[in-house]
This record gives C-alpha cells, sequence and structure tokens, in this order.
C-alpha cells in the first residue's frame, strides 16, 4: 500500500495543480454574491441590472464552453489550461478597475470565457491522466477546488466588507491565475490525446511516467484500439449509437442547474438579508459558513465516489436537496416566523451538503467519462456550454421571479425540480464506477441501455 501511495504521488500532484482551474471558478462563482451587494449601491443598480452582474460571465462561459471543445482537441488539454489562466488574469484585472456598469459587464464577459474553458478542461484531462480504480476521486478533485475557491471568495468578501472595497474583492482573483499558469507549464500532456493526434511513442512514455511501477501495456493498447474505431468528426455527435450519453449529459446539466444552487451560491448574503440579517457583513459571514460545509461534504464525497458509486450519492443527494427547499419554502411562506433566519440558514447547510455529495462532483465527472475518445472535448464542452446556459437561465431570473411569486413558492419550485432529477438519475443515468473509459464507449457502440453503458471490467 505504501509503495503504491508513493507511486501515485506523482499523479495526486498533477491532479492538484490542474484542478487549480476549477478553484478560480469557484472563487468567481462566490466573490459576486459578497460584492454586488457593494457594487449595487455604488452603481445604483436596479434588479434587473444586478441580474445582468451577476450573469454575465456565465454569458463569457456559455460561449467559452462552446469553443473550448474544439480548441482542447485541436491544440491539447495543457495548452488550453494555460489560457484559461490568463484569460482570468486579464479578466480579473480588467473588473477591479471597472468605471461603470458597462465596463464590468465586459469584464466579467471576459472572465466566464476563462470560467467556460476551464470548467470542462480540467475535469476532461482529470478522466484522461487517473487510473481507472481513483478516476472519480482525481476527477472530483476540480469539484472540491471549486468549493475551496467559493470558500476563499467568502473570506476575502468579509475581509473587504468593512469598508465596502468590492474592487480588491475581484482583483483578488489574480493570485489562483497565476499560480494555475505557472503550475500548468509543468503538467504532462494527455496520453489519450496524444494517441488520437499518432503522438503514440510519446503518449506511451507520458503513461508510463504517470504509472511508475505499474503495467501500461493493457492500458495503452485498449486506447489505441478506441482510437482506431474513432471517425474524428464533430458529427459523431448526432449518431444514433452517441445520443443516449447526449441525453444523459445534457440531463446532468439541466438538473444541476435548475436545482437551484446557484440561487444559493450567487445570491446568498441577499436571501439571507430578505430572511432578517440586517447587515451586508453579518449576511456574508453566515454565507461564509455555507460555504465551509460545501467544502467539507465535497472531501467526504471523494472516496464515497469511488466506493458507493455514482448513483447512490446522485439519488440520496437529490433527496436531500428537496428535502430542504421544501423546508425553506414552508418558512419564506410564514415571513412573521421568529426563527425564519436560523431555518434559512440550516436549510441552506442541508442543501449545500446535499449538492456537495451528488450532483456537485458527479456531473463533471460523468460528463468527462461517457462520451468517446475523438469528441470527449466537443461533447463535454456542449454538456457543459448547457449547463451554463441553464446556469444562466436561472441567474437571470431568480431576483425576478422572487418578486414575481415569492421566495416560498419559487423554493418549493426547485424542490419539485429536484424530485425530476431523482427519477431521471433513477431510470436513465448508468453507474460508471470501476469501468474503464474505453469498456464505457465498447458498451455504448453494442447498444446497450443507457443504464447498463458502466458495466465494469470482468
Amino acid at each position: 500500500m505504501v509503495t503504491l501511495l508513493n507511486h501515485r504521488g506523482l499523479i495526486y500532484a498533477i491532479s492538484a495543480c490542474a484542478a487549480l482551474a476549477g478553484l478560480i471558478f469557484g472563487y468567481d462563482t462566490g466573490i459576486i454574491s459578497g460584492a454586488v451587494l457593494f457594487i449595487e449601491k455604488d452603481f445604483s443598480l436596479s434588479s434587473f441590472q444586478i441580474e445582468m452582474v451577476v450573469s454575465a460571465v456565465l454569458l463569457g462561459a456559455l460561449i467559452g464552453s462552446g469553443c473550448g471543445g474544439r480548441l482542447a482537441d485541436r491544440f491539447g488539454r495543457r495548452k488550453v489550461l494555460l489560457f484559461t489562466a490568463v484569460t482570468f488574469v486579464i479578466g480579473s484585472l480588467s473588473s477591479a478597475i471597472a468605471p461603470n456598469t458597462d465596463a464590468l459587464i465586459v469584464s466579467r464577459i471576459i472572465l466566464g470565457l476563462a470560467i467556460g474553458v476551464g470548467s470542462f478542461t480540467a475535469p476532461l484531462y482529470l478522466a484522461e491522466i487517473a487510473p481507472r480504480d481513483i478516476r472519480g476521486m482525481l476527477v472530483s478533485l476540480n469539484q472540491l477546488a471549486i468549493t475551496v475557491g467559493i470558500v476563499f471568495s467568502y473570506l476575502v468578501s468579509y475581509y473587504f466588507s468593512a469598508h465596502g472595497r468590492w474592487p480588491w474583492m475581484l482583483g483578488v482573483g489574480v493570485v489562483p491565475a497565476s499560480i494555475l499558469f505557472l503550475g500548468a507549464m509543468f503538467l504532462p500532456e494527455s496520453p489519450r490525446w496524444m494517441v488520437l493526434r499518432g503522438l503514440d511513442q510519446k503518449a506511451h512514455a507520458t503513461l508510463q511516467h504517470l504509472r511508475a511501477g505499474e503495467k501500461i501495456d493493457k492500458e495503452f493498447s485498449e486506447i489505441q484500439k478506441t482510437v482506431k474505431m474513432e471517425k474524428g468528426t464533430h458529427r459523431l455527435l448526432f449518431e444514433k449509437w452517441v445520443r443516449p450519453i447526449l441525453f444523459i449529459s445534457l440531463g446532468l446539466s439541466f438538473f444541476q442547474q435548475v436545482t437551484g444552487i446557484n440561487t444559493i451560491i450567487y445570491y446568498a448574503p441577499t436571501i439571507l438579508e430578505i430572511a432578517g440579517f440586517q447587515q451586508a457583513r453579518g449576511a456574508i459571514l453566515a454565507t461564509l459558513g455555507i460555504g465551509i460545509i460545501n467544502v467539507l461534504f465535497t472531501v467526504i464525497s471523494l472516496p464515497l465516489i469511488d466506493r458507493w458509486g455514482r448513483r447512490p450519492l446522485l439519488l440520496i443527494g437529490l433527496a436531500g436537496m428537496f428535502s430542504s427547499l421544501a423546508v425553506m419554502g414552508i418558512a419564506f411562506y410564514y415571513p412573521g416566523f421568529s426563527a425564519l433566519r436560523w431555518v434559512t440558514v440550516g436549510s441552506m447547510i442541508v442543501y449545500i451538503a446535499s449538492f456537495a455529495t451528488s450532483l456537485g462532483p458527479i456531473m463533471w465527472l460523468m460528463i468527462s467519462e461517457i462520451f468517446p475518445l475523438s469528441i470527449r472535448g466537443v461533447g463535454s464542452s456542449l454538456a457543459i456550454s448547457a449547463s451554463w446556459g441553464f446556469n444562466m437561465l436561472v441567474s437571470l431570473t431568480f431576483l425576478t421571479l422572487m418578486q414575481f411569486m415569492g421566495p416560498s413558492r419559487i423554493f418549493w419550485l426547485y424542490a419539485i425540480l429536484c424530485i425530476l432529477g431523482w427519477l431521471f438519475v433513477y431510470f436513465i443515468v448508468p453507474e460508471t464506477k470501476d469501468c474503464s473509459l474505453e469498456k464505457i464507449e465498447e458498451n455504448l457502440r453494442l447498444g446497450h441501455p443507457s443504464r447498463e453503458l458502466g458495466i465494469p471490467l470482468s
């Protein structure tokens, strides 16, 4: 066991570095929730303008994730991670010095380009370099990094909230982006991508380096065999045998977003102020506690993903999300309820804990697992573009719907969507634990039902 851990020290280090793309994703996701409380006052924003400032990054992410798949397939995963870091630095600096609302929105679109590209490239890269038996844990390091980035953003928000220094809140994002750039310079390229590009000798040497002390002949031959079967065209996405995974990936993207996660992440301080927290600083502090819970339960989920499997965690998590949203809706239905603040905080904690062990990490993981190799970049980017689109839809409409429907009904709406998500997972989503990426593709080509695509290796 000790020898195995020593041999895998390199893969853990590489994975941690690549997952920094998730950290910058999480930082910008979280920092706007605190910064917007002060931006609103400085720029005298309406509710719609607030939604525009928050959602501008999502428009950029939608564009970035849609275009980035082709970039990753053409130039390689490592170079795209470097591009992500540079673009995030530019976006963070321009956001910090934005003189007006229009400039801030443009700067956040640039940030979104970086986040959109990085949000699929990091888990894709991690899935392609990870050993099969710990693939779930390593890919989910990206989600852990997202949660750490969110907590980091809450700490930064709280520190600068005493004087309302929102430009500093946005500008600090340069720090994790710079670290990612330096680390990505030393990352190896994905062996699977190199085989796809005909660089077999380099791919073999890289895979041997990544699997130090382990035999790679079987794994490498499986990769070569899979590549020979590929047509290498994006049209493959629309062939009949690929449709099941397209449906699965789009379904997971849809339910990850429309079940309300980003109303909690982006608007948590706003919700807590409505629930009775009187000062922005106090609401941000309460949000920090929720962010810490997000990190803790993501850590708890990492070993469980490969031990229990993807499906059980999804089903348990969606049930917890439904329960917490239903309770929060009931609490807001009685606005004079004296304990509304604490019921809201408690419900948010249960919701975040449930999400962090289910849809949070597992959506990214499964999207990186189920697509055929030759279109893994394009397929992943399509699914994640859809995720950003759904994210933008929710973020652009939350405050407006809250005013129109009231908080209780909107939380009940998200709870109903959790039920639909549970049914989708139960009847459609496969278990991919202990199954190689090549075996998943083989099962897909053989026409196995969607729930049976992850039949383990014999």
